[in-house]
């Protein structure tokens, strides 16, 4: 630009910015603002949503994360867990838990927390959803004010909630596969589950808590008997067979239960009861009013233990109590004393009833009328051989007299060695093998040898042959006899009736003849002509015998002399003098026929 420019003045000159502030801050803030919002609404929601905490110890268990370890009530998330810390001795953990509000109210004394899904169980199966997926925290809620504190349990607990019902104390000297969770059956009939076990401090006995529900405990009496049925048993009661309540007691234990029949009263809630073994003991076991004996048997027990059943002609009675096994010096010899209990409402009375509040007398004295007839005590088989040991009070056929022996126990008078069926049955082999051994079998041997060898010889022999083919001859000849003569007989017999016809046609002629008009009487020898009627006569009636005879036994034909040979001789004899009278005796003599 030249300097006459710079004089020119500028027709436009630019004007001046001037700033000017908004009222409202920039977008920018909008962010932080919006932050700031959300931070105080969900601020103000937990004010106004939270719950109670509560702190709960639990024995150290891992596998619980805070703020992801749910809290759930019947499958309901209720909270979570807020913290976690481990105490200074390392065997207990702290537990914050965080509830919702909704369970305000809800956790007051009495509530308990426990951890599911640490461990496995076979009494809760949904044990295995919380092991894949991780522990969850359990619990039972009761009315009432937060307690801030409490103690959790190592396991959950059976009853989740205050269930009415009857709990019960079972007493065993050992423990079987049971545990918290078994059930309970009553008939095959689940009624009830187990709640804990414990074991005495001392060791000697275990106490198993169990739990039977409402609606079914007017099934427990005072008399009630427990027993464990948790495992396969052979039971031998009316024969062989197998014990099994149901497949899942095989798995977790069970425990079942009768009640005899009768006006016992009903259980008292934590009453303690017995557990036995098995069914069979349970059922054997002596109850109230139940009268103890004793028997002495030769030798050890052979197997008899305690619980053993007692039986009274086959039928069970009572149990074993004590089984003790000693040694006699003055006798030299082993013995086995066993005390037993019968139980008196096991046997029914004919005229009257027992007296149950001192049934002794009215047992003492049936056992003595008993003993009189055979009654005696043996150590027998439930199955023989093979099964459990039993006593057994059989009548005893012959036995020799016996008593029953005052005592405290009485005393009841044994039968055979006590050495149980396999000795009795190996005695009895002894004796047999005795007495084979005693017989001369080889002396027997060799007779039977040389009698078996003289049969053969015979058998073999010419003359045995010849002997037997001459008998096969004369039989056959005797058939053909026996034809002949039923062929012949018709033929024989008329002709020996038309012989009698001929004969009764002479007999009446001659009859003629000494008529008073006949010529008889004309003859001057009068002395002969009934003479010879009377030889007639005599002989008619032969030949009617001889063909009645005949008719009734042709085989006379074969046996005696031939009918031809009798009838002509017959007739030769009429002709000299008193022939007609010797025929007539011969023909109805039993000589020819």
């Amino acid at each position: 630009m030249s300097g006459d420019d710079r004089n020119i003045p500028e027709e436009n000159p630019p004007e001046e910015a001037v700033f000017k502030p908004s009222r409202w801050p920039g977008l920018i803030w909008a962010v932080p603002l919006a932050a700031v919002a959300i931070i105080a609404w969900l601020g103000i929601s937990a004010l106004t949503h939270s719950g109670p905490s509560v702190e709960v110890w639990f024995p150290v268990t891992g596998g619980l994360k805070p703020g992801t370890t749910k809290v759930q009530y019947q499958g309901f998330n209720v909270g979570h867990v807020g913290d976690v810390t481990i105490s200074k001795s390392l065997n207990q953990m702290k537990v914050q838990i965080d509830f919702d509000s909704s369970m305000a109210g809800h956790l007051g004394p009495g509530t308990r927390y426990w951890i599911e899904g640490a461990n496995f169980s076979l009494s809760n199966l949904s044990d295995i959803k919380e092991v894949i997926s991780g522990p969850v925290i359990g619990v039972d809620p009761r009315p009432g004010k937060t307690v801030g504190k409490a103690q959790g349990l190592g396991e959950a607990p059976v009853l989740k909630s205050a269930e009415p019902g009857l709990q019960l104390a079972l007493v065993t000297p050992e423990l079987s596969h049971i545990s918290s969770g078994s059930p309970v059956f009553y008939k095959g009939y689940k009624v009830g589950q187990v709640l804990d076990v414990a074991m005495a401090p001392d060791g000697k006995q275990f106490t198993i808590r169990i739990f039977v529900k409402a609606q079914w405990q007017n099934l427990v009496k005072a008399d009630s008997r427990f027993w464990y049925a948790g495992a396969v048993r052979v039971s031998t009661a009316g024969g062989p067979g197998v014990q099994l309540e149901s497949v899942p007691a095989l798995l977790l234990g069970a425990v079942a239960f009768e009640t005899p029949k009768g006006n016992a009263a009903s259980a008292e809630n934590e009453a303690n009861y017995t557990l036995y073994d098995s069914k069979a003991q349970a059922e054997n076991a002596p109850g109230s009013g139940a009268v103890l004996y004793q028997a002495l048997f030769a030798g050890g027990p052979h197997g008899l233990a305690v619980g053993a059943p007692v039986q009274l002609e086959g039928s069970p009675v009572g149990s074993v109590t004590a089984v003790t096994m000693r040694y006699d010096a003055t006798a030299k010899r082993l013995e086995t004393l066993v005390t037993l209990a019968l139980q008196p409402q096991r046997i029914n009375l004919a005229n009257g009833t027992w007296n149950l509040a001192d049934p002794a007398p009215q047992m003492n004295a049936m056992l003595a009328t008993l003993i009189a007839q055979g009654l005696r005590a043996e150590l027998g088989s439930s199955v023989p051989v093979v099964g459990g040991k039993t006593i057994q009070l059989d009548l005893v056929k012959d036995a020799p007299p016996a008593a029953l022996q005052p005592g405290n126990p009485p005393e009841l008078p044994v039968f055979g060695s006590g050495g149980g069926d396999v000795g009795q049955v190996i005695a009895q082999v002894n004796d047999i093998l005795a007495s084979i051994n005693a017989m001369p079998l080889d002396k027997i041997a060799v007779n039977i040898h040389s009698a078996t060898s003289r049969l053969a010889a015979l058998a073999k022999s010419r003359q045995t042959k010849q002997t037997l083919l001459h008998l096969d001859r004369a039989m056959a000849h005797v058939d053909d006899i026996t034809r002949q003569a039923k062929a012949q007989l018709p033929a024989i017999l008329a002709s020996l009736r038309q012989t009698a016809a001929q004969a009764q046609a002479a007999l009446a002629s001659a009859r003629g003849m000494l008529s008073p008009q006949g010529p008889a009487n004309a003859s001057t020898d009068e002395a002969g002509l009934p003479h010879t009627l009377y030889e007639l006569s005599q002989a008619a009636a032969s030949l009617r015998a001889l063909a009645d005879y005949l008719n009734s036994h042709p085989g006379a034909l074969i046996a005696g002399r031939g009918t031809d040979h009798v009838a002509r001789t017959v007739f030769a004899g009429l002709a000299q003098p008193g022939g007609m009278r010797r025929q007539a005796d011969d023909l109805s003599g039993p000589r020819a026929y």
